[in-house]
């Protein structure tokens, strides 16, 4: 392991809590300056979404002590990049980058199997329940899909045998990307252009309607090619971006005590 790599995993907290409050001040910021919709987001409804993200921030590093980049550590050389560098001998940045795309093809399914499996559904359905998008909606996901998704991802480290540097950034990145394409921010054709390749604001902004037919699309969390691949991307909303009914239906009110208690309605 390099001094750079040593660096990484020895501040991997640091850096995954610089990153992610440094983007969430400055999509705020852009937010306001170059908002997309007409929305007014309201002290209490922001505080409570980040007051959830911390909530899940602690829960998983109690269930997790180590992170993913502890598990990576402890499987160095194992998985399906460590037997298939055995075979081949393979570059560390072709390992790497095969770890990040990897890992991204396991989060599209993840997300589109907490949209069809009615269990895994009643906990994301508090994510969707936000019926305004803004920076903070990206750290609303239930204490309970948090804990699904970091024994999900911890699987997926294992199988792919993923290198920590590479676990640490997929996780820095994964955080960014959700902030990211929540931020209720205009980007101008800049978004067509992004969405070639990556997810942006408003390709998942179409994902969050509450009309079905698009609530099922735009599973992707940052590339935008599993979408394509699996018949799942919709580039164009049925009406305009200001006007997309966001939320849902059958939920009242969007606050953070509600997202909680969502999992448990009847």
């Amino acid at each position: 392991m390099t001094e750079l790599e040593q660096f990484i995993t020895a501040h991997e907290a640091n850096l995954r809590a610089g990153v992610m409050f440094g983007l969430l001040a400055l999509f705020f910021l852009l937010e306001r300056a170059l908002p997309r919709r007409a929305q007014k987001i309201t002290p209490s409804h922001a505080i409570g979404n980040l007051l959830i993200g911390l909530l899940n921030g602690v829960i998983v590093r109690l269930i997790v002590p180590g992170g993913l980049a502890a598990l990576a550590l402890f499987n160095t050389g194992g998985g399906l990049l460590g037997h298939l560098s055995g075979l081949v001998a393979l570059p560390d940045w072709a390992i790497f980058l095969a770890s990040i795309i990897l890992l991204d093809f396991v989060l599209y399914w993840h997300h589109r199997a907490f949209h069809e499996i009615p269990l895994l559904w009643r906990l994301h359905g508090a994510h969707h329940s936000d019926r305004n998008l803004n920076v903070t909606s990206g750290l609303r996901f239930h204490p309970g899909e948090a804990l699904v998704s970091i024994a999900i991802k911890a699987a997926a480290v294992w199988l792919i045998g993923a290198p920590a540097v590479a676990v640490i950034f997929f996780e820095i990145l994964l955080n960014g990307a959700s902030l990211f394409n929540h931020a209720n921010w205009r980007l101008g054709r800049v978004d067509d252009w992004l969405q070639k390749l990556i997810v942006t604001p408003d390709m998942h902004r179409l994902h969050h309607s509450r009309a079905p037919q698009e609530s099922r699309t735009n599973y992707g969390f940052f590339l935008s090619i599993w979408d394509r691949l699996f018949a799942s991307y919709q580039k164009t909303p049925s009406q305009a971006h200001q006007n997309i009914e966001l939320g849902l239906h059958e939920v009242e009110n969007d606050n953070a005590v509600a997202a909680l208690w969502h999992p448990f309605k009847r």
